[in-house]
């Protein structure tokens, strides 16, 4: 057998190629280059992800809010809306005089008023649009003995405060979870309560001794406006001409108002609310926030301006980015039996 010669050697005993300066490397493997090129491609795409999703989160949670905001402020309406409809006054014709009777006149022992809120004796804080209050079957009381009277009559109303809220518990009220905000009220008192016929003829008794004891039915309601109106009646008619209602109002004259002792046949009632994220970035404490105050000023005091102190009024909550909403709804009362 024929030896090799000792020059060659087998290519696995052989170093591995160099060419110049530059290594040889083992085949696949990345560079320092291709690494930091895929690291910074990969941040990128972190980036924008926690981007899109600190986007869809933000939005997420500002419409959560305003559901939330929003939904009381609709449940509230719907709730002014049915106990308005309900509205009575039992109106009946009687001698102007038990001794020497003239005429007949239209009479009731029953209310219904209407006026600018915080402007004695309307509760409420000035400048919210109005407060109002009747009488309506219902059949709310705290005595069980009357459970199941759906027809008992209840003094029932509304208005705007801007209070805390006196139904929370001490304890957590001074946790600093009691805020001051802007809140719809309801004064509905029990029937074994109601006062109407308890004092003079005419006197407001009967719901300024239990609008104190109001609850709030929604937070950051800023606005709610009454107008009667009669839609047979042109525009500078009562009540279309008039926010301040009041069925007892010269109920003895001789002819009666047309307001005298009658419900008016429509109620157009409008709510403004706010979100409660606005709400908390324009939290002033105890003192309303300016913005509010600067939109709402002293609007609502002319029917026939009413659709334009709407828009100045949505507009200028749109100017400081106030999330809004308008609710509005023309009430018909069934028990009104408007004659002129």
């Amino acid at each position: 057998m024929q030896r090799l010669p000792c020059s060659i050697v087998p290519a696995w005993h052989q170093p591995p190629p160099t060419f110049g300066a530059k290594a040889w490397s083992l085949p696949g493997a990345f560079t320092i280059l291709e690494i930091l090129v895929a690291t910074t491609v990969l941040s990128i795409l972190l980036i924008l992800s926690l981007s899109a999703i600190s986007a869809v989160s933000t939005t997420w949670r500002r419409s959560s809010d305003k559901v939330q905001s929003f939904q009381g402020a609709r449940l509230a309406f719907d709730a002014i809306t049915h106990n308005l409809s309900q509205a009575t006054l039992n109106t009946y014709l009687d001698y102007d005089s038990a001794t020497s009777a003239q005429r007949y006149l239209r009479k009731s022992e029953l209310m219904f008023i209407s006026d600018a809120a915080g402007i004695s004796p309307m509760p409420g804080t000035i400048n919210t649009g109005q407060a109002f209050f009747f009488q309506a079957f219902l059949g709310y009381s705290t005595n069980v003995s009357y459970s199941g009277m759906e027809s008992l009559l209840n003094p029932c109303g509304y208005f705007v405060s801007f209070t805390t809220n006196a139904a929370i518990p001490a304890h957590v009220a001074g946790a600093g979870s009691n805020p001051y905000r802007y809140r719809l009220m309801q004064m509905l008192a029990p029937a074994e309560s109601n006062a109407i016929y308890g004092g003079a003829y005419g006197a407001t008794d009967w719901f300024t001794s239990s609008s104190n004891s109001a609850k709030p039915v929604a937070d950051n309601v800023i606005a709610l406006i009454v107008r009667p109106q009669d839609p047979g009646a042109v525009a500078s008619d009562a009540p279309n001409n008039l926010y301040s209602y009041n069925s007892t109002l010269n109920a003895t004259n001789n002819p009666q108002p047309v307001t005298a002792n009658q419900l008016p046949p429509v109620v157009q009632v409008t709510l403004v609310a706010i979100d409660e994220t606005s709400a908390k970035r324009l939290d002033n404490g105890a003192s309303p926030p300016t913005a509010i105050t600067d939109a709402l000023g002293s609007r609502f005091t002319d029917p026939a301006r009413y659709q334009i102190d709407l828009d100045a009024l949505t507009a200028s909550l749109t100017s400081n980015r106030i999330t809004y909403r308008v609710l509005s709804s023309a009430v018909p009362i069934r028990e009104s039996k408007w004659t002129k």
